[in-house]
């Protein structure tokens, strides 16, 4: 993993923490991975497993929301399936949040013109389009031209997260 993100073991030592401070009486044995492919959620409870995945992607770019992603799931493991009034009272007793924070967009890469209006269009890869305000399909009379590859930007840099023990 990253040098900046926790381990698996330092995550499955902060779950036993908050299982032992908000479900003492609950036998919970659930053990926490790092997902490199999940993009489209912070973190997901699979309950047959014994297992919750937390997002590298996402915790990247907000570590600071590990202990929130870990008490949210930790809410399903405990039972509380969906996210309807149960686990949002419950979300409100461990102090987490329903939702996760979006995620930031891909930025666009290629910047394209059209020769005739000049109108500009931003896209993330290339591609061959003629312009719909000059033309309602395609027409290589109104072909987009690269104007310019855009800059992209710097990621933010992924700060260092305490757990509690």
């Amino acid at each position: 993993m990253s040098a900046s993100l926790p381990e698996e073991h330092e995550l499955d030592a902060a779950l036993k923490a908050l299982v032992a401070q908000y479900f003492p009486d609950c036998r919970l044995a659930y053990r926490v991975q790092w997902s490199r492919r999940m993009w489209r959620s912070a973190g997901l409870c699979y309950y047959k497993r014994g297992v919750i995945r937390l997002s590298w992607r996402y915790h990247a770019v907000f570590p600071q929301e590990i202990l929130n992603t870990l008490k949210h799931e930790l809410i399903h493991a405990a039972g509380v399936l969906g996210h309807g009034r149960k686990f949002r009272a419950e979300a409100k007793r461990l102090g987490c949040d329903v939702k996760a924070r979006p995620m930031p967009g891909r930025p666009y890469k290629w910047l394209y013109a059209c020769p005739a209006c000049g109108t500009e269009v931003k896209t993330r890869r290339r591609v061959t389009l003629s312009c719909g305000r000059c033309a309602h399909g395609w027409d290589p009379r109104f072909k987009l031209v690269i104007r310019r590859a855009l800059e992209r930007p710097q990621t933010p840099a992924v700060l260092r997260v305490v757990l509690p023990r």
